[in-house]
């Protein structure tokens, strides 16, 4: 009889179905954990990475803007009207022009360096905006001309009791001056 305990003594015990099912259940409970956590960080990664790359673009856009100003003759503003958004033509020495203006979607900026009918560069900077408009002002008999537009805000945001800060985008320079002035950025509460 002694014997028969001992053998039974040695073998393995199973595993109850108990014991199987809570390791179960804490194994999806920290693989639920786990995922829910790797889609914030996406989340967080990806508006960053486009917050970013909205500044960039905003920075090329008021860099490319200067540039032509400053190597324009003259600067024309087409009035908007119902059908056509507000549009800057800036003439070039060399017979050839560019043309600033909204896209229709209100996703980008659109800037066009023509040679008669030709599209020679097109370049599109992408950033939310909303009505764009130029100006032209005489400031000690120079010409000076600026790009105006109000960035959109995101348009989900996590937190909806919090109202965003309205960002209002300006860029200037004197026409056919390499001297330019800054751009600036403000925000209206």
């Amino acid at each position: 009889m002694n014997q028969s305990k001992i053998h039974q003594s040695r073998i393995p015990r199973g595993v109850t179905l108990i014991e199987l099912m809570v390791v179960i259940s804490l194994l999806s409970v920290l693989f639920t954990v786990g995922i829910t956590t790797l889609a914030f960080l996406m989340r967080v990664e990806m508006k960053g990475t486009a917050r970013i790359q909205e500044t960039l673009n905003l920075q090329k856009l008021s860099q490319q803007f200067r540039e032509d100003a400053g190597i324009a003759q003259k600067a024309v503003i087409n009035a908007p009207d119902k059908n056509r958004p507000n549009v800057l033509r800036l003439e070039l020495e060399s017979g050839s022009f560019i043309i600033y203006s909204g896209t229709k979607k209100g996703n980008a900026i659109l800037r066009l360096k023509m040679q008669g009918d030709k599209i020679i560069a097109r370049n599109e900077f992408l950033i939310p905006v909303d009505s764009v408009r130029f100006a032209l002002e005489k400031l000690n008999q120079r010409l000076m001309v600026s790009m105006t537009f109000k960035i959109l805000p995101e348009l989900k945001h996590e937190n909806q009791t919090v109202k965003q800060p309205e960002k209002i985008f300006k860029v200037e320079s004197f026409v056919n001056r390499k001297l330019s002035i800054q751009s600036r950025i403000t925000q209206k509460k």
